[in-house]
């Protein structure tokens, strides 16, 4: 019998996610944080963990889609990333993607939560992105439209 946390791991994850994770991690990559970083055990691991080679600079991505804003384990997650910090104590910088159209709701429970506003915050950022086009149908060829 499989158990439902592993059968909830093998679905395929929402195209909205997988879309928001390509475009934050596309982000990453063009700010320099090209080196994937090992996931450890045990913590909950953030979605992306990447690590600039030049400087040795470690950030977190997190995508959240406009379901997530209610729920209290989405809360839990931003609110452990953007407290943790590196063995020197300095901040981990959080990049968080979202739906430019979310952006809103976004910003203002990272502010009810006390994650960004005022002082806090400076090393949480938000990238808004735009939603992706629909796919375009390829049209029938001649011979088959004929």
């Amino acid at each position: 019998m499989v158990s439902v946390t592993s059968r909830a791991a093998a679905l395929p994850e929402s195209t909205p996610r997988a879309y928001l994770r390509r475009q934050l991690e596309a982000h990453l990559i063009g700010l320099g944080y090209s080196s994937v970083r090992e996931k450890r055990t045990g913590d909950p691991a953030p979605e992306i963990t990447r690590i600039n080679p030049l400087r040795g600079r470690l950030v977190y991505g997190e995508t959240v889609l406009r379901g997530d804003l209610q729920q209290r384990r989405c809360h839990d997650r931003l609110l452990s990333f953007s407290q943790r910090r590196t063995r020197h104590r300095s901040s981990i910088l959080l990049f968080i993607g979202v739906a430019a159209d979310d952006e809103e709701a976004l910003l203002t429970l990272l502010k009810t939560l006390g994650i960004c506003g005022g002082l806090r915050g400076g090393h949480v950022h938000v990238l808004p992105i735009a939603t992706a086009p629909p796919a375009r149908r390829p049209r029938p060829s001649r011979a088959a439209r004929g």
